[in-house]
């Protein structure tokens, strides 16, 4: 199945980092009750088990929530791309450009999401595969960044990340951009730790309010 579209619809990530093991499953029952559909659990690069680690939370929740658009986030390299694909994932998200990652994201059948900021690393992204570019890191702001960059790149597909939260949501998908992604305003670490699902279902519901036609399956 080809993401692009499906993903240009929705318009929206899930980002579930550094969230407690023990938690994660919790994080995405809530996601998905609440219509989410593209949901990524990123690699921690500090922990030297991450690709175990990361790799068996990610078979857990396709086993658990079949129909969710799962991937994998902070794919550095290729070992973690080749794990991401092995447990699952249908896309990869990184925080700059490997065209390795790109390659074996492409060989394995995976959408390429990789990151840039300048307009020389975004263009050099798409030239090398990418499916959308990911802009990172744009801060809370930085709208007119997004905007004045990706003029003269207009052809190019790309999300926006980092420090998204229902105030910015609307204004963030207004430059053109084809998807963004959220975490912590999603899961608020506070909510996650104390289990208050009913909260998190509450912020996620804020964030979908400002998504214009915003549609699901």
């Amino acid at each position: 199945m080809n993401l692009s579209e499906p993903l240009k619809r929705t318009r929206f990530i899930g980002i579930l980092r550094r969230i407690p093991m023990e938690k994660i499953l919790f994080c995405a029952e809530t996601f998905a009750a609440e219509g989410g559909e593209f949901l990524e659990l990123t690699f921690d690069p500090a922990d030297h088990d991450t690709l175990e680690k990361t790799g068996k939370a990610l078979r857990k929740l396709r086993q658990a929530f079949p129909t969710l658009h799962l991937g994998a986030g902070t794919v550095l390299n290729t070992p973690m791309a080749e794990a991401a694909a092995d447990s699952g994932a249908e896309f990869l998200v990184s925080p700059s450009t490997s065209p390795a990652v790109i390659e074996t994201a492409h060989r394995r059948g995976l959408i390429a999401i990789p990151g840039a900021f300048t307009p020389n690393e975004i263009l050099h992204a798409y030239e090398s595969g990418a499916d959308f570019v990911k802009l990172f890191p744009i801060l809370p702001g930085g709208e007119q960044y997004v905007k004045t960059v990706m003029s003269p790149l207009a052809h190019i597909p790309f999300l926006v990340t980092g420090g998204i939260h229902p105030g910015n949501v609307r204004s963030m998908l207004e430059t053109g951009a084809a998807a963004i992604g959220a975490g912590a305003s999603l899961f608020p670490p506070e909510r996650v730790n104390q289990n208050d699902w009913r909260g998190i279902a509450q912020t996620i519901r804020l964030h979908w309010k400002e998504i214009p036609d915003r549609k699901s399956n």
